[in-house]
């Protein structure tokens, strides 16, 4: 075979691969470029959230939003349509942490100009100093500066990388039951969790406890007093929008395990007052309550289902949701909080230390 049909057929080849590559990737769309729907790209893989919600914002400009929601992994399972009267985008993700929360909310406001609602998903687990050696992502700015470049979509659209999500996401519709899978998403960013065995909820709740007892345990835990700063900053940057803080539900057992094995009371009340001195008042969610004590409503120690988060949006947007235990989400003040605090501090003597039970 002489030299030109050989580059022919190497051509070809290559032209046919690419247009396979680029069909695929287009249909099931993993990186959230586009913005079309059909059967199997409804289970949307959490490969790379930051990445994922700021395409999302880019690429898709049929809907207004006036709210933007931030906070991590706890917060992203939070259905953006439960905040009723409010047109609240997701913009949560997976170990968010304060420092990020500028510069996306200032992506956002390029891209939707009448925002009204900031609300912020606040975890006392972000109230320690970041440690470099944990943090694997990027700084805001990079993956903000691939969506913006020119050629981003296109060489995204035609990666093998992105090939290999678009593998996982069909995989992952075709095995819709499988436990194993993890936290998925729709094409309308909406966070997703199928139900786990009480073998799986076990396992993730004893093991995760453990560890995150021992990040608030001793040296490993530094409170960060640049934390408040941040969210001072973002009030300053935004002072005719409506800032709403509350605090996320993990399970009691790990509240009361940090506190007690931690020996983090002080700093647990120093966070709500710095929150409340800051903001004037705060949903509190973060507590020992009907919700938090039910295990049954955490695949492990700290996350939370999808249903509990509608809890908590319904009850920041006021609506009146029955469901909704008198005990789930109090307001605290600076008048209500230092009672709240004794009748807490009650609370967490006569409980039980969770981390005794598991050894």
């Amino acid at each position: 075979m002489n030299s030109k049909k050989w580059i022919k057929i190497w051509l070809s080849t290559m032209v046919i691969t690419i247009a396979i590559t680029g069909s695929i990737n287009y249909l099931v769309d993993p990186m959230w470029l586009f913005s079309h729907q059909f059967t199997f790209n409804q289970v949307q893989g959490a490969f790379n959230e930051r990445q994922q919600k700021t395409n999302y914002l880019q690429f898709r400009n049929s809907n207004t939003y006036n709210g933007v929601l931030l906070g991590s992994s706890r917060t992203a399972s939070i259905n953006q349509k439960d905040f009723v009267g409010m047109n609240v985008f997701n913009y949560a993700f997976g170990s968010m942490k304060p420092f990020e929360y500028i510069e996306y909310l200032e992506f956002f406001k390029k891209k939707h100009k009448n925002l009204n609602y900031i609300i912020i998903g606040a975890d006392f687990l972000n109230t320690s100093i970041p440690n470099p050696k944990n943090i694997n992502f990027e700084i805001p700015k990079y993956y903000i500066n691939n969506t913006i470049n020119p050629s981003y979509r296109l060489t995204t659209l035609l990666s093998v990388d992105t090939l290999r999500y678009s593998f996982i996401n069909i995989a992952r519709f075709l095995n819709r039951r499988d436990e194993n899978k993890g936290a998925f998403y729709d094409r309308n960013n909406i966070r997703f969790k199928d139900k786990a065995s009480e073998k799986q909820r076990i396992e993730a709740y004893t093991s995760n406890i453990k560890r995150q007892t021992n990040y608030f345990t001793g040296k490993n835990y530094k409170y960060n007093h640049e934390y408040i700063s941040i969210l001072n900053t973002l009030k300053n940057n935004n002072p005719h929008t409506n800032i709403i803080i509350f605090t996320s539900p993990i399970s009691a057992d790990l509240l009361v395990s940090i506190i007690k094995n931690g020996e983090r009371l002080k700093e647990y009340r120093d966070w709500l007052y710095n929150l409340i001195t800051e903001f004037g008042l705060i949903y509190h969610f973060m507590d020992i309550n009907s919700i938090t004590t039910n295990l049954k409503n955490y695949p492990d120690d700290s996350h939370y289902y999808p249903y509990i988060g509608k809890l908590v949006a319904n009850r920041i947007s006021d609506f009146d949701n029955q469901k909704i235990p008198n005990d789930f989400g109090i307001v605290l003040n600076k008048n209500n909080l230092d009672e709240y605090l004794n009748k807490f501090e009650k609370k967490l003597n006569l409980y039980k230390n969770p981390l005794s039970i598991i050894r």
